[in-house]
């Protein structure tokens, strides 16, 4: 801890990532962006970085669950009928030769990879656009949980995942972001998000995060 202008602020890891004040923040990890079948994967996109990092994601969350940390399992959707979709919206979400019925309720698209399961302690926030902050109910469950620190995780790194972290850091969160849990259909735009990510906010990896709740976890139990 440390002091600014007469104000206590977490400066370690460790007490940023305290599990009392802490939440995880899981982006879109479904189908349509993360499996050969799903949308990404039928419209030709690279989802090589994906797969790689995709066990990381989904062993991060799980071991995230069994230590008591609650997790938002942000879930991207697209309204039946494109009643979600602005003319914007649907110029954006086609720039790149995609159709836009994506992430459809219901759908295959729109499940959570095998091995991610929301439990009793987690939240299931659905969003129609990348931040999930954006006309979601999401800060409303954080400030009810008394959470100060976000850990945040997904894909793709340079879209949904970096709207979400830029919100949450705008909105006087502790924004961590787990390295090596991140994936996209460009390891370019991933790498130069990174940068980003390194300039701006505490980027650490799944193990390190984990060790520190380890420890705690050892400590409280003790």
């Amino acid at each position: 801890m440390k002091q600014i202008n007469g104000v206590d602020v977490y400066d370690t890891l460790e007490e940023m990532i305290a599990p009392p004040h802490t939440a995880v923040i899981s982006v879109d990890i479904q189908n349509d962006f993360c499996h050969p079948e799903g949308h990404f994967g039928r419209h030709g996109k690279d989802l090589s970085l994906t797969l790689e990092r995709l066990p990381t994601m989904v062993s991060f969350v799980r071991d995230s669950q069994a230590l008591g940390i609650p997790v938002m399992f942000i879930r991207q959707i697209t309204l039946p009928g494109g009643h979600s979709d602005s003319p914007a919206w649907l110029r954006f979400k086609t720039r790149d030769g995609k159709d836009p019925d994506y992430t459809l309720p219901g759908t295959f698209g729109w499940d959570f990879v095998d091995g991610l399961e929301p439990c009793a302690n987690d939240t299931v926030i659905e969003k129609t656009r990348p931040d999930a902050f954006l006309n979601t109910h999401l800060e409303r469950v954080l400030k009810a949980r008394g959470v100060e620190t976000v850990v945040i995780l997904g894909v793709n790194t340079e879209g949904c995942v970096e709207s979400t972290v830029r919100s949450a850091s705008y909105r006087d969160y502790y924004t961590v972001v787990v390295e090596d849990a991140l994936g996209s259909p460009s390891r370019e735009r991933h790498a130069a998000s990174l940068g980003l990510y390194r300039a701006r906010y505490p980027l650490h990896t799944a193990d390190e995060i984990l060790a520190v709740w380890r420890r705690q976890a050892r400590r409280g139990a003790a």
